[in-house]
């Protein structure tokens, strides 16, 4: 592709092989697009086989990153040394395409084992998810591992000697593929061709890129300076083997704090902007397109980093920026709320204009982000460019599986959003200062120290006077566009002035607030106390103004069923439901709840003594629904279904002709299902299109 230079000058040599393949870029971006469309193809199908619960997300985000590790370190690496690796990328893409097309089906013959395993291992216990564990990564390590390893071996072929400029647009190239892949995915292919038809779509993407690289590539100039293999691609270290052994550890803490704060992030963004599969998918957007963007600046300066002070730079501008970014936390819901005003029903508009919420916030933590891994992988190289970006992404990557899994398990639920972000803050900073520092670096002048230490303290003091989190004011749910004008027209009633969020806030009562695995979730009262909601995501699911519907959801379907017969309710609420349902002499009966900190809720509807928790017929079970339906055993004679609207991300699975078809499945021959389906902020042809699913079955 590059014709071969003379080895004198080395850095000539150097800068000549750093440039960018057309053919190159191509096959990238469209392997970037491939890749999330099959993550988001994998995800639903496997919501379908476990549920939506957080223990299901986390098993198929462990297994995918854990397959992505393993691929770029031990298969990248090893084909990025010999033969010609964009003959061996092609290869790699041709696997990805022919393994993708066949998970969709082996995921969907699982239903059988998994049903196996959850009878025998006693349903939702630790035992059972082991096994789901293992089952799922024997699964999904083998595409992800291809794919892991697509990125060091197409990086072997561009950089042909010292890492620089090309690692970084293919990094780029990449994620910006990825936010293409995740848009369409969410937008327009799954919604319209399903799960199969995406998939062809991103094997059909693989299968085009493979046969690219593969005749596109031509034979390699080869010469003393930048021959083709494992010998040539040797370059001397930039650091010392401890000054790597640090950087390596301090990387793979950079991808923890970096999925600390995407969690974080996700989970505020769902209270400002609803939980929907399209709020989503606009932070998302935003994050890697941040990520792709910090990466392709970088691009140009890669050749000159040739110590870790710009990467110490780009850490202590993560903990100052992501720190700063708390104090705009509580103006969001106020400009949520103007936004909806603005654009009224408009869908498309508001989800437009949700982009303006977001970006201020995510857009400059991102692009440093972003800036990052190009740089610590340069700095880490040790032999080949391949090899290096194989272990730098590996390292990475394990720090991102530890991140995920203890953010949501455990950080979230005991910090809070505000703590969480605060936290990754101080560990960016941390892993900046540990880069000024580390072992075999020439010290870094007192002042350069000193200034550095002054940033991140000032950082993280600005997040520390932040306005502490207002559980009242970012629960109000004012992305609701018909909930928001109601509440702007109340307060315009009221004669308010200034932020209405605000004055909406100061006139309610928190009574309980907990930052759940799943959700947050909100009971508060009026000042006068009588009345009562539950709020789960910033939505209210519960109140004692609508006890009326609550408790007729429970008696119509209990009365028209036998008394005594075996029962299972999906979702719990305010447990009004489950109330009339014993009450009116239903037997033992199950109830299906995601999020225990709903349970907790409950209790403030409910004097002790008539708790229905506490009622010996009950048993309750924090799991998603579809996943007793699925693969519990035994009959019900009374179904009751009460999941919040369809809209909220996971809960459309409880309102398909599948899930209908399960719970016919384990009704009793007379038994009698009782749907809970909401007229309000439903299109005519959404309404349509569930009351037509259940009347199918």
């Amino acid at each position: 592709m590059h014709r071969a230079r003379s080895p004198k000058p080395p850095a000539r040599s150097s800068r000549a092989t750093s440039g960018l393949p057309l053919w190159a870029a191509f096959c990238f971006l469209a392997s970037g697009a491939a890749g999330l469309l099959y993550e988001g193809v994998w995800s639903k199908q496997i919501s379908y086989l476990l549920g939506s619960s957080l223990h299901s997300v986390a098993v198929v985000v462990a297994a995918f990153l854990g397959g992505l590790a393993l691929g770029a370190h031990l298969l990248g690496g090893r084909l990025a040394r010999s033969g010609d690796p964009a003959r061996r990328y092609a290869l790699l893409e041709f696997g990805v395409g022919a393994l993708g097309l066949a998970i969709l089906p082996a995921l969907r013959l699982l239903d059988g084992p998994v049903g196996q395993l959850y009878r025998s291992l006693g349903g939702e216990g630790a035992a059972f998810g082991v096994a789901r564990v293992v089952l799922l990564f024997v699964v999904l390590v083998p595409p992800a591992a291809l794919m892991g390893a697509t990125l060091p071996v197409l990086v072997a072929r561009c950089e042909r000697g010292s890492l620089g400029a090309g690692l970084a647009r293919l990094y780029a190239l990449n994620t910006f593929g990825a936010v293409a892949g995740s848009l369409l995915g969410g937008f327009l292919l799954m919604p319209r061709f399903g799960l199969l038809g995406t998939t062809l779509v991103a094997c059909a993407l693989n299968l085009l890129a493979g046969v690219v690289a593969w005749f596109a590539a031509g034979p390699v100039a080869t010469s003393r300076a930048s021959p083709l293999g494992a010998s040539a691609e040797a370059a001397p270290p930039l650091l010392p083997r401890p000054a790597r052994r640090w950087l390596g550890a301090v990387f793979a803490f950079s991808g923890f704090a970096a999925l600390v704060l995407q969690l974080s992030w996700v989970r505020l963004y769902g209270l400002i902007l609803g939980s929907s599969v399209y709020s989503f998918s606009a932070v998302l957007g935003v994050y890697l397109a941040g990520i792709a963007l910090g990466s392709a600046i970088a691009a140009p300066f890669l050749r000159h980093a040739r110590s870790p002070g710009a990467l110490a730079v780009c850490q202590l501008a993560i903990a100052a920026s992501a720190a700063a970014g708390v104090h705009a936390y509580p103006g969001l819901p106020g400009g949520m709320l103007s936004l909806g005003e603005r654009t009224g029903v408009s869908w498309g508009g508001l989800l437009v204009a949700q982009l303006g919420l977001v970006a201020p916030v995510l857009l400059v933590p991102c692009v440093l982000l972003g800036a990052v891994f190009p740089l610590a992988t340069r700095l880490l190289q040790e032999g080949g460019s391949g090899p290096a970006t194989g272990r730098a992404y590996a390292l990475n990557t394990l720090g991102t599986i530890a991140g995920s899994l203890l953010t949501g398990y455990y950080l979230l639920p005991r910090l809070g959003v505000q703590g969480g972000v605060l936290l990754a803050a101080c560990l960016s900073g941390a892993a900046g200062l540990t880069c000024l520092a580390l072992p075999g670096i020439a010290r870094p002048r007192r002042a350069v120290a000193l200034a550095s230490g002054a940033l991140v303290i000032a950082a993280l003091a600005a997040g520390a006077s932040a306005p502490r989190w207002d559980p009242m004011l970012m629960s109000l749910g004012t992305y609701r566009p018909f909930h928001a004008r109601n509440l702007l027209q109340s307060f315009r009633n009221a004669g308010g002035v200034g932020d209405p969020t605000r004055r909406l806030a100061a006139v309610q009562r928190v009574l309980f607030y907990e930052e759940g695995i799943n959700a947050s979730v909100l009971v508060a009262t009026n000042l006068e106390g009588n009345r009562r909601w539950m709020r789960v995501g910033g939505k209210i699911d519960a109140s004692t103004g609508d006890m009326l519907t609550q408790v007729l959801l429970g008696l119509v379907p209990a009365t028209m069923a036998e008394r005594g017969v075996r029962t299972l309710i999906v979702g719990h609420g305010s447990g009004a439901t489950a109330a009339a349902a014993l009450a009116a002499g239903v037997g033992p009966t199950d109830i299906e709840e995601l999020e225990r900190a709903v349970i907790e809720g409950s209790r403030y509807f409910h004097e002790p003594a008539e708790d229905p928790l506490r009622d010996p017929r009950v048993a309750l079970h924090i799991e998603d629904a579809r996943t007793r339906l699925m693969h519990g055993s035994g009959r019900y004679g009374l179904i009751i279904s009460q999941p919040t609207n369809p809209w909220i991300a996971g809960v459309n699975n409880l309102f398909t002709v599948d899930f209908y078809r399960r719970v016919r499945a384990r009704l009793a021959p007379d038994g009698v299902f009782g749907q809970w389906i909401q007229l309000y902020e439903l299109s005519p042809d959404t309404f349509q299109s569930m009351l037509g699913a259940f009347l199918s079955v």
